[in-house]
């Protein structure tokens, strides 16, 4: 644009794979969000967070991320919008993988460039999330063209979801092909609607149980497509990449909440209605092999079902996650510095 631009509503929002009630507002999705304590400042905190949730939603505008406490504390706090679901995971034939991320270190650059005219120092960037939003702050501490972005970080409840290339295929594939588009490529979804590219992926991943033979672990995230170990964008995933220093360590900040997975089943309605049967198939496909099953069950002698299913869950999907991000970052020269949220 010419001249000056008045930026002061909020941009358009990433297709969404959540029944969040959002209606569609256009295709120019990847804004951002600055809120500043003074723009006449200098040297300034910062924040960059990633409200990215399941790898499905991305809602810079979430009046949940307004950022007026943080602001009024001294910290400028920029809020990113990224590419979500199909458009952003999909593991397309003609298009670079893990494009959420690459949105991601765009951002973070214009960060770099830009932040100082806000009050901000880009020297002093922290970048956090929760969830997804931690999963790609666990990425981000790996990646080549993050290093040098961001000084510190937080991860709360970091989930490891990850895919293989050839898994990831399989899963695009069928995506593709529930879809109707000729082939599992970013030329032939490019003519159907994004937001019902969105909505179909949602009624697809509700229906992952039916690949669990072939798919194992990936169908009990909720979440089909998700971030890839492409061995280019994304070379490996976090843990080995610290633990074995072919990546810096950090400050970091990062933790659990005790009872996760409560949210899920509560969200799922399957709150108060886990069987012994989905107990020994939690057990079976996420406690560590090959005794883990025997050993949750020594461990919490007194649970029923439903402790045990949320257990699990929640040491699967996060718990173990975010303390092996603490441990592995350590490792790489980092501090970490662990938190456990136990609110019931």
């Amino acid at each position: 644009w010419e001249g000056t631009r008045q930026a002061v509503e909020f941009g358009p929002v990433v297709p969404l794979s959540l029944p969040i009630d959002v209606p569609p507002q256009g295709t120019d999705w990847l804004t951002l969000d600055v809120g500043t304590p003074d723009p006449g400042a200098a040297g300034l905190p910062v924040l960059v967070w990633i409200p990215v949730g399941g790898y499905l939603s991305a809602v810079s505008s979430d009046p949940m991320y307004d950022p007026a406490a943080l602001a009024g504390a001294g910290v400028v706090v920029v809020t990113i919008n990224c590419r979500v679901g199909a458009e952003g995971f999909a593991f397309l034939d003609d298009a670079p993988p893990n494009r959420g991320f690459l949105d991601q270190i765009a951002a973070l650059e214009w960060v770099q460039r830009n932040i100082a005219a806000f009050g901000g120092d880009p020297g002093r960037v922290t970048v956090g999330g929760t969830s997804a939003g931690a999963g790609s702050v666990a990425a981000l501490l790996t990646m080549k063209p993050a290093r040098g972005l961001f000084r510190r970080a937080i991860a709360h409840s970091v989930p490891a979801l990850h895919s293989t290339p050839a898994l990831a295929r399989q899963a695009t594939a069928a995506f593709a092909a529930r879809v109707g588009a000729a082939a599992p490529t970013a030329e032939a979804l490019r003519d159907i609607d994004p937001w019902h590219l969105a909505a179909e992926l949602t009624s697809f991943n509700a229906g992952l149980s039916a690949y669990r033979e072939s798919w194992g672990r990936l169908t009990e995230t909720g979440t089909a497509l998700c971030p890839v170990v492409d061995g280019e964008v994304l070379a490996e995933t976090p843990w080995p990449a610290l633990s074995g220093t072919r990546a810096s360590g950090t400050e970091l900040l990062v933790g659990h909440t005790r009872d996760e997975f409560r949210y899920f089943s509560v969200m799922s309605g399957r709150h108060g209605t886990f069987t012994e049967e989905d107990a020994r198939a939690a057990l079976e496909l996420l406690a560590p092999q090959p005794d883990g099953a025997r050993a949750y069950r020594a461990a919490f002698p007194q649970a029923g079902p439903e402790e045990l299913v949320e257990t699990v869950y929640s040491d699967a999907l996060f718990r173990m996650p975010s303390q092996k991000l603490a441990e592995a970052n350590a490792a790489a020269g980092g501090t970490s510095y662990l938190f456990e949220l136990c609110w019931t």
